[in-house]
């Protein structure tokens, strides 16, 4: 084996081009593995008071929206949204997420899990 290295370019269009169908249940466990590996690596970063975005969760409603960490126990924390994102959820189209009229930052009564969770710098 060479030790040049290729590009992420040049690995997808290898994919795209010559993969099997077990190539691709391959690809698709590494995929999967190199997502909780990161999710882990991310969760240890969240500490209460940090700000956080959520990521990878369902439902997606929640992704991509920002709070403040409240408390964390067992590998989950509670959050309270910003004004921004708690305008969002108001209106968002899960029978699951009941954000109250005339709240400005929502606290919901759910927990959500660390590896889930994006400190922002």
């Amino acid at each position: 084996m060479s030790d040049s290295t290729l590009s992420l370019s040049e690995v997808t269009a290898h994919i795209a081009a010559h993969a099997s169908e077990a190539d691709l249940t391959r690809i698709g466990e590494v995929i999967k593995d190199r997502r909780k590996a990161l999710g882990a690596i991310a969760a240890a970063k969240v500490t209460v008071g940090a700000e956080v975005e959520i990521v990878n969760l369902s439902p997606a409603d929640y992704n991509g929206k920002r709070a403040t960490v409240r408390s964390i126990t067992q590998g989950a924390a509670t959050l309270q949204f910003n004004t921004e994102s708690t305008s969002e959820l108001r209106f968002a189209r899960s029978r699951k997420i009941n954000v109250p009229d005339g709240v400005t930052e929502w606290t919901p009564t759910v927990w959500f899990p660390l590896s889930c969770l994006r400190v922002i710098d």
